[in-house]
């Protein structure tokens, strides 16, 4: 975990310092919270130092069964650097698109899982549930990242049960080091190709060590994140009003009157809370 953490610190203040260089930075929405606004030109896509820092860590430490989640990280973190660079491409990836490369992704990931865990009686119904936890835990996990410090801080606290594996210590650490640059406020940003490596990471560690059923609980932040965009979305086209004052959720807590590191702070201890009740049966 050491090792990862001073890995990624490193790497991501050398990749602050590359971004800056270029002088790419992060495009903020025009109409969310006008605090946003500060932001604009803030180094992202951080997400590739904090993982390159964790598979170093891992080559170099010891090993354990979670390998091949390094293979899913790759291809959702390459599909989130499509995204984060689609606003310089010619034509950005759609969103139906971009969903049946991660239903893919997730598919052949999930074919794999099954010969290693199960959980109903049926296989077939095995693939589906996990490639729907793939999927959509990449997606919440995306749309949770929109706070400094937010999403790393719930990452954190999630692979804490997991600590025994060294996949978790090296992600783990990985992360810590990219906080450490990414509290508020925030110098770099992980970006779609940190959030969707990260949700998919995520959701395979539960598949993987029998915990799947444990990760609508533990990861209640990003469920509500993602139910509160299905909700607003659906109330809007039934009344053609907003059922919040925008989603995701957290940016309807900023517009309430709540400070953002307040936010990210509640956030965290809901996360913390939900882990420790849905781990209360003891570690993996």
């Amino acid at each position: 975990m050491a090792l990862g953490m001073l890995l990624s610190w490193f790497l991501t203040a050398v990749w602050i310092g590359l971004m800056k260089s270029l002088g790419l930075g992060k495009k903020v929405r025009r109409d969310g919270p006008q605090t946003h606004l500060a932001k604009e030109g803030t180094p992202s896509m951080g997400g590739v130092a904090f993982l390159l820092a964790a598979f170093l860590a891992y080559l170099l430490g010891e090993k354990d069964g979670l390998v091949g989640l390094w293979l899913l990280a790759l291809g959702f973190a390459l599909l989130g650097l499509v995204d984060d660079l689609g606003g310089s491409a010619s034509r950005p990836l759609r969103a139906r698109e971009k969903l049946a490369l991660q239903a893919l992704m997730a598919l052949v990931f999930a074919l794999w899982a099954v010969r290693q865990v199960v959980y109903t009686p049926w296989p077939i119904l095995d693939v589906f549930l996990i490639a729907f936890a793939v999927v959509g835990a990449a997606n919440a996990f995306n749309f949770t990242d929109g706070l400094d410090g937010l999403l790393a801080s719930v990452t954190a606290i999630l692979l804490l049960p997991f600590y025994p594996y060294p996949f978790a210590q090296t992600l783990l650490g990985a992360v810590l080091g990219f906080l450490w640059h990414n509290a508020p406020k925030a110098k770099v940003f992980m970006g779609d190709t940190g959030s969707q490596a990260l949700g998919a990471t995520v959701a395979g560690l539960f598949v993987l060590t029998g915990k799947l059923w444990l990760l609508p609980l533990a990861a209640i932040v990003p469920v509500l994140e993602v139910l509160s965009v299905v909700a607003q979305v659906l109330y809007f086209r039934r009344t053609g009003r907003r059922l919040l004052r925008m989603s995701p959720l957290h940016h309807h807590f900023e517009l309430s009157g709540w400070e953002e590191a307040k936010v990210v702070f509640r956030f965290a201890l809901l996360t913390a809370l939900a882990t420790v009740i849905a781990f209360r049966g003891g570690m993996p």
